[in-house]
């Protein structure tokens, strides 16, 4: 049992709870100054402010009351969200449809970490595209992911503009977004459902056009934007479930959703993770430990899950599917930068670090194991644990790819 004073301490800081919208994007720490803050003026970008509150409501269509989301993540949203008074919708401008056909020739494919037919890629851009035509919050977000993705691979030739054009474009996704948020219709949810997977998408990638100050912070507020999108399509989810792009966002071959990869893998085991729940024992109180028990249970059924997985699925649909259900009290840890929490994070980056490279994912595996490794740089003896994630990462060449790896279905079709 470490010592209570023994115990890395993180380290202190001031943090951003008001800062704009676009430093909350970035994950970057904001004077505040209004109304432009000291990063949108040296950036020469759009400056937003969110409306922060402590809760609001979402009608559920399964009750006759509001159900509410947990302050927490009210906050989240909130923060994420500009005011529904910001810019209005206008037409395209020649450099929208620019970015429109980066999105349909380049980006669309370059979410997955796999190469798909061309058949199926046109259905499937033809079906997504369509959709977003529908529904403005999901279209400025693929404008907004495809300024940032040619920000990244300088397929741009300004890239001050594609940074001014992703934050424009996101802001006024936002805006619409929130105001349905709090009006939910079932013929809304399967766009609102693909709009919340493109926000988290956008939050992991831009963080690559300025490093996040402290990723720890930066990931923990992805998850909570994960809990957030399950407790808003949760009233809907047999409906979306059910849909064709509910498939194709999770991206499962046949044979490969989790149950059935459970029971492939019944009789394997990792013995790095499941050596963490010895490392539980470190922790202070009972509730901690149980709540870090539960999630090394789960971070090890999905790593057993990604050793049978084929090539045909998507394996961050698996690996993001731990950071959805997280519960509450260890999403509190990682905020509290808990050392055993963050060990136990730096375990969740090394499965990531071991999927196939996309551009969104890019260095957050990397950035994660060294915020850990700072974090521990005071207690050697919880430091030797990020070992195994630390000889994972060490086989990886860390680059922003733009597209995914080819794949070439196998003949016997199996």
């Amino acid at each position: 049992m470490i010592e209570e004073n023994r115990v890395a301490k993180r380290k202190s800081h001031t943090k951003s709870r008001r800062g704009c919208y676009s430093c909350k994007t970035r994950h970057t720490k904001c004077n505040e100054v209004r109304p432009r803050c000291g990063n949108c003026v040296r950036l020469d970008i759009h400056c937003s402010w969110p409306i922060i509150q402590n809760q609001y409501s979402v009608s559920s269509p399964q009750s006759n009351g509001s159900s509410h989301l947990s302050p927490q993540i009210a906050e989240t949203f909130a923060a994420q969200s500009p005011s529904a008074t910001g810019p209005s919708e206008e037409e395209l401008s020649i450099s929208d449809f620019r970015l429109l056909h980066h999105w349909l020739s380049r980006c669309h494919e370059s979410l997955r970490p796999y190469a798909i037919s061309s058949q199926e890629d046109t259905l499937w851009r033809d079906e997504c595209t369509e959709i977003a035509f529908q529904h403005p919050p999901l279209l400025h977000g693929y404008l907004a992911l495809s300024a940032v993705h040619k920000a990244l691979t300088g397929l741009g030739s300004d890239r001050q503009s594609l940074l001014s054009q992703a934050d424009s474009h996101i802001s006024r996704g936002l805006a619409i977004y929130r105001r349905h948020l709090e009006a939910p219709m079932a013929e809304r949810a399967i766009p609102m459902f693909m709009t919340s997977t493109v926000l988290f998408t956008y939050n992991l990638g831009s963080a690559h056009l300025e490093k996040p100050e402290d990723p720890i912070d930066g990931i923990h507020h992805c998850f909570r934007l994960l809990a957030g999108i399950k407790m808003v399509v949760m009233p809907y989810f047999p409906q979306i479930k059910d849909s064709t792009v509910f498939s194709r966002l999770v991206g499962l071959g046949q044979g490969d959703d989790p149950d059935s990869l459970d029971v492939r893998g019944k009789d394997d085991s990792i013995p790095e993770i499941l050596a963490l729940k010895e490392l539980t024992g470190s922790l202070l109180n009972a509730q901690d430990r149980n709540a870090c028990l539960v999630e090394v249970d789960e971070l090890h059924k999905t790593a057993v899950r990604l050793r049978y997985v084929s090539p045909r699925s998507d394996e961050y649909s698996l690996i993001l599917r731990w950071a959805s259900y997280l519960q509450d009290h260890f999403m509190h840890l990682v905020s509290a930068h808990n050392p055993i929490a963050c060990i136990i994070l730096a375990f969740f980056a090394a499965l990531l670090a071991q999927a196939r490279p996309v551009w969104w994912v890019g260095r957050w595996p990397q950035w994660l194991l060294t915020a850990c490794e700072q974090l521990l740089a005071a207690t050697p003896e919880l430091l030797k644990w990020l070992e195994w994630p630390r000889r994972i990462m060490d086989t990886r060449i860390w680059s922003v790819v733009s597209t995914p790896a080819s794949f070439d279905p196998p003949s016997t079709g199996s």
